[in-house]
């Protein structure tokens, strides 16, 4: 009796062990390493997120592998190699610049997936498109802003310019003052003049493709077209002395300059809050508007916009339902609010705004997104060999160099090079 008692016990023992193992089994298998590749300024919000209950609900069984880039420059010369490796990581950051190159590596959204209808900015860009589906997902956009003190803008008793008149009238009198730079300008660097030489053709022209519809043409650059007209507006500027030394101040010391209260404004994307306030700048001091290009009899109500960066899945990823569902976790409400708002970034999703000074000039100023779209293949063709480069102008404009020989010269080298490419 005692041997068959003690027989069904084992056996229920033996029974109970095996579903016990077959589970654990099971439960290991389900187990799921996801690599994300991402910049290194971001690692920091995902490794202060992996704990959230959003995450452990949507992803219980996943735990991330973050590959990180130091900067874009490294991420796309990362990515080139490993794309021709097979190796991408199963979700990853990509530029929108970077989307040709690299499309043969990332797998296609359905344009009926909730995601892609959620996504403001999915259709913007051509190059993400094929036959109707999409590469990636529009990340985050910023604006273009000119930054301003309210303190100064108070003690000079100056108001907000809504003309390009107006501006160059206020930067005056802030200099006339004599206590502010009134403009902080680092082109030392040359880039930081992207957003009068590089931006301004575009909101004058009106054109979205200004870029590509340039490579169309053998002379884009004359009297007629959106670059000589808005170097033009831009000379004016430049020759009105407002930025200080800008040849002989840096980038860095462009941001010091407004949040050491030594300048009164300066002219960038919203990337730059962040360091102004790593900096110990006055958040109570600091305010934007966007950058008034357009007269009083002709306004230009429209503000330069750009598409910072997209999510992508590795077409050869072993797991794509968990690499989708990682970047749905990333739009939820909750976390993506809180990366906008930490990251001071403006939103591509509908219905979820960022909590900043941002969408508060949005909603308060009403201009209309002009959103950057990057030249075509022919475009980028003649740009490397003519060494076009709106950047480089700015500076040489600054210096003394004259807007009307330095685009008729380019005039001259862009035919030159259509023959020479057979661009047509």
């Amino acid at each position: 009796m005692k041997g068959k008692i003690f027989s069904k016990m084992f056996r229920a023992f033996f029974v109970l062990t095996l579903v016990v193992y077959c589970m654990s089994v099971a439960f290991a298998a389900d187990k799921v390493t996801l690599s994300v590749g991402l910049l290194a300024e971001d690692l920091d919000f995902f490794q202060a997120h992996m704990n959230d209950a959003s995450f452990k609900k949507m992803l219980p069984n996943v735990t991330i592998d973050f590959q990180q880039s130091k900067d874009t420059e490294e991420m796309s010369r990362i990515q080139r190699v490993r794309m021709a490796a097979k190796e991408m990581p199963d979700v990853f950051y990509v530029k929108p610049y970077d989307i040709l190159p690299l499309k043969d590596s990332m797998a296609l959204w359905a344009p009926t997936e909730k995601l892609v209808k959620d996504n403001k900015f999915v259709n913007t860009f051509a190059v993400n498109m094929n036959n109707g589906k999409y590469y990636g997902l529009p990340m985050k956009t910023f604006y273009e802003w000119v930054y301003y003190r309210k303190s100064v803008f108070k003690e000079l008793n100056l108001t907000v310019p809504t003309t390009w008149d107006q501006f160059i009238a206020v930067a005056k009198k802030i200099k006339a003052n004599g206590k502010y730079i009134p403009i902080a300008l680092g082109a030392k660097d040359t880039w930081p003049t992207y957003p009068f030489n590089e931006f301004m053709p575009h909101l004058i022209s009106g054109d979205p493709n200004i870029l590509a519809d340039t490579a169309k043409r053998d002379k884009p650059f004359g009297p007629d077209g959106g670059f000589y007209k808005s170097y033009a507006m831009i000379d004016t500027l430049y020759k009105a002395g407002v930025f200080g030394d800008p040849l002989g101040t840096s980038w860095p010391e462009q941001e010091q300059l407004l949040a050491a209260k030594k300048a009164a404004m300066t002219c960038v994307g919203q990337y730059f809050l962040p360091d102004y306030k790593k900096m110990g700048g006055d958040m109570n001091d600091i305010a934007v508007f966007p950058l008034p290009v357009g007269s009083a009899d002709k306004p230009i109500k429209k503000q330069m916009a750009m598409l910072d960066l997209f999510w992508a899945v590795g077409k050869n990823s072993k797991h794509p339902a968990e690499a989708k569902k990682f970047i749905e976790w990333f739009f939820s409400p909750s976390v993506y609010k809180a990366y906008l708002s930490d990251r001071f970034m403006s939103s591509t999703i509908k219905g979820i705004d960022a909590a900043n000074i941002f969408s508060e000039g949005l909603k308060k100023y009403n201009y209309q997104p002009f959103l950057y779209i990057p030249g075509d293949e022919n475009y980028t063709k003649l740009v490397n060999e003519t060494k076009f480069d709106a950047k480089t102008i700015g500076s040489q404009m600054l210096a003394g160099m004259s807007y009307k020989d330095i685009l008729g010269d380019f005039n001259q080298k862009w035919a030159d090079a259509r023959k020479k490419l057979g661009i047509k």
